[in-house]
């Protein structure tokens, strides 16, 4: 979410170290056994003629540190790893668009700081890296605040739009992302004009903005109007995502005003009012009201990394099976800092040497099984207290499960597909600290065992 961890008022979690090792195995633990006796038996049916949301796919944000990876001698594995291991299918990248004396000089070659400069370059490099790797990957670039030429306190921190006179510079910020698109490297497939717009800290690059103008702040609703009026006619146009407010109250205040613009094609959310405290079944009500009352166009939450292991997985259970997100984007793709380890899916060092943790593993029970263009569908479990999703792929021929066990018990389950003949199953399970095991000799009628806490991801040929 912030580049500086000093605030904790997302962060307050007591942290222990989950790494595991600076490559992406771990260490030999015994399979999980498809004939072990069962305390419960579970039948998962799921049912392709009931479709959900069609799927983006999941992937992970890399804001920062994209120097560390492009330098790095290691480089070459942290790409396989997230790009050939995790398959993730959308990535999202930090704009670093700040060239010195804006809106005089436009050259991204005189930027405002080096570090900016450095950064800039990295990310367009990463950016190629990916693209070579998955020539299908989507990509959105995302927005923590204007220039200081155009803040009302003259510096990328803090401050909203400037006003001269009676008029915010709405022209002026629509001018400044028509020169973003100009001056990178690459053109993002969606676009999101500001990071957390309710949002504002003396730490890091922010801009503060109320959901429609008032006297003392520019309002969002202009200001997203006026970039795509200027950018609407340009030969690759991307994707309007609006509004990534960073917690509920933000969302509620925001959305009514977005909802019916025609021109912003996905909605976007952190969920940064939960943490580690918060009771994973109080969720729910908000989760359900994104898409009830926002169902109109598909949504993503595009960053969020503040629960546990096992929470995690039980919280994006909910993100795709109450509020249909299309796609979940990891806060913490990758990160640099030696105060906070445990939460990214991979650190790396200011040498470039990196390590894996359980969250890597956690986002790939999700990430490599299922793609864009799978369809969430429906899918029953004769033991309620199982947590189970499906996807099916374009093709008719697949359907993934992800499957969470927070039952006391240890349950075995026989997976089905209505109305298809399942003929092939493979399946990966985790539990904290024993992370993506295979499945050994399964066969279509084979009983599986879930332990207690565990996340479990059957692939089944049909």
């Amino acid at each position: 979410m912030k580049f500086s961890l000093i605030n904790t008022f997302f962060f307050i979690l007591a942290l222990g170290a989950v790494g595991c090792g600076a490559e992406s195995s771990v260490d030999p633990a015994p399979n999980p056994s498809p004939t072990s006796p069962p305390a419960a038996t579970a039948d998962i049916l799921a049912n392709p003629n009931v479709t959900h949301q069609e799927m983006i796919g999941f992937g992970g944000a890399l804001t920062w540190w994209s120097d560390r990876i492009v330098s790095s001698p290691k480089s070459e594995e942290i790409y396989a790893l997230i790009f050939d291991d995790l398959e993730i299918d959308i990535l999202r990248l930090k704009n670093w668009y700040y060239p010195s004396d804006y809106p005089n000089n436009k050259s991204p070659e005189q930027m405002v700081s080096n570090g900016d400069l450095t950064m800039f370059n990295a990310t367009n490099v990463f950016y190629e890296k990916a693209k070579t790797r998955n020539p299908d990957i989507e990509v959105m670039l995302s927005s923590w605040g204007p220039p200081a030429a155009l803040k009302s306190n003259n510096n990328l921190r803090e401050g909203t739009l400037r006003k001269v006179g009676d008029r915010f510079m709405y022209t002026e910020f629509a001018q400044y992302w028509e020169d973003i698109l100009d001056n990178i490297a690459f053109s993002p497939d969606y676009l999101s004009i500001q990071n957390e717009p309710g949002y504002v800290n003396a730490g890091w690059t922010t801009c503060a903005w109320a959901a429609t103008e008032n006297e003392a702040m520019a309002g969002y609703d202009k200001a997203i109007e006026s970039v795509w009026e200027k950018i609407k006619n340009r030969a690759e146009v991307p994707k309007l995502i609006g509004p990534e407010t960073e917690n509920q109250t933000a969302w509620s205040n925001f959305m009514p005003f977005l909802a019916q613009k025609d021109y912003i094609s996905h909605y976007g959310w952190h969920p940064y009012n939960f943490n580690e405290g918060t009771q994973i079944e109080h969720t729910d009500l908000w989760l359900g009201d994104i898409k009830t009352r926002f169902g109109n166009k598909p949504n993503i939450m595009t960053e969020y990394s503040n629960m546990s292991w096992f929470k995690t997985g039980r919280f994006i259970h909910r993100s795709l099976t109450l509020a249909n997100a299309s796609a979940y984007v990891y806060w913490e793709l990758v990160w640099g800092d030696p105060n906070r380890t445990d939460f990214p899916l991979i650190n790396i060092d200011a040498s470039g040497n990196y390590n894996t943790t359980g969250y890597y593993h956690l986002i790939k029970h999700f990430s490599k099984f299922i793609h864009k263009g799978y369809r969430r569908i429906e899918v029953t479990s004769s033991i309620t207290s199982l947590e189970v999703s499906a996807y099916i792929n374009p093709a008719g021929t697949q359907v993934t499960y992800v499957i969470l066990n927070p039952d006391s018990r240890e349950l075995d389950y026989k997976i089905k597909v209505k109305d298809k003949v399942v003929s092939g199953l493979k399946g990966f399970q985790s539990t904290e600290g024993i992370y993506f095991q295979e499945i050994k000799n399964l066969s279509p009628d084979s009983s599986i065992k879930i332990t207690q806490n565990s996340i479990t991801t059957i692939v089944a040929d049909i």
